[in-house]
């Protein structure tokens, strides 16, 4: 599992945005909101299928689960987005350096604007790293070293040449897919994380993994000051923004792979069952961004 770049929707939102703005595109909102009943959560699939609410979505899923990922497997295995570079291999595009300045900066605000004198900065995790991308823009700029966790075995071994020696030599690399990842996985990680990174990955989780996933590897934060950040696509444009999006693999929809676009309440829900609050969030033009921590 690794990154994807939303390339479903082309226009821009019409939808209000929030009232105090960061830059071109990209807001802060209201980090405490009420978690939606199960039943409000609907959307759609690209062959043509509508999910009248999340057990529906669920029993889906589970259905296809062992289809979805062997598809997701191959996809990656198969150079993923096929791009001219690593970076577009993961991302879809061209724009992988832009993406590693506004997380820096979304970092940079949310630990300015929640400072605690016992954060440490030692441990950093980037959880479905692919070639390292996060790694190599965000998390090394602040953290002294980093783990990446990757479940496909090519694209781990190609993060230590695209990291190159010296940064190599501040990380540490597993190769373990998030969709069975297991607690005594993350304890053998040794030290716990002051920070964890999951960007463009969730979505090729089925929910019930995404909600394991997460409540695993929270518990391998540090306790008290350890924070998760989640940056995944959100419906926009001509997508109704209130709708959930799957792809699934089939000559229906032509897709190669099972990725779903989850909106606002839906993370907000899933991140609600693994025992996780959120802290600080921003939406970007095609994303959303969330800091999060363990519940008390």
């Amino acid at each position: 599992m690794t990154k994807k770049k939303n390339k479903k929707n082309t226009r821009p939102s019409s939808a209000a945005a929030p009232a105090i703005a960061i830059q071109s595109g990209e807001t802060i909102e209201s980090a405490s909101r009420p978690i939606v009943a199960a039943h409000t959560i609907k959307g759609v699939d690209d062959s043509g299928n509508f999910y009248n609410g999340h057990e529906e979505l669920a029993t889906a899923q589970l259905r296809h689960q062992d289809e979805f990922y062997k598809a997701n497997r191959l996809f990656w295995s198969s150079g993923g987005y096929n791009g001219k570079t690593d970076d577009e291999a993961m991302v879809g595009d061209g724009g992988a350096d832009a993406d590693g300045v506004d997380g820096l900066a979304f970092l940079d605000r949310y630990l300015s604007d929640n400072h605690d004198a016992k954060r440490k900065f030692d441990h950093a995790v980037d959880l479905g790293a692919g070639a390292g991308r996060v790694t190599k823009l965000i998390l090394l700029k602040r953290y002294s070293e980093v783990r990446l966790v990757e479940g496909d075995e090519g694209w781990s071994k190609r993060s230590r040449v695209y990291l190159g020696r010296k940064r190599s030599e501040r990380c540490s690399f597993s190769n373990q897919r998030l969709d069975n990842i297991t607690a005594e996985d993350v304890r053998n990680w040794g030290e716990p994380a002051d920070l964890m990174w999951v960007q463009w990955t969730l979505q090729y989780l089925i929910d019930v993994d995404f909600v394991d996933c997460l409540r695993i590897l929270s518990g391998g934060l540090r306790k008290g000051s350890g924070i998760l950040i989640v940056k995944e696509n959100r419906p926009y444009g001509v997508a109704r923004e209130d709708r959930f999006q799957m792809d699934v693999p089939s000559t229906v929809g032509g897709n190669e792979r099972y990725d779903l676009t989850r909106n606002d309440s839906h993370h907000r829900f899933l991140f609600h069952k693994a025992g996780l609050k959120v802290n600080f969030m921003e939406r970007g033009e095609e994303t959303n961004t969330y800091a999060l921590s363990v519940s008390v």
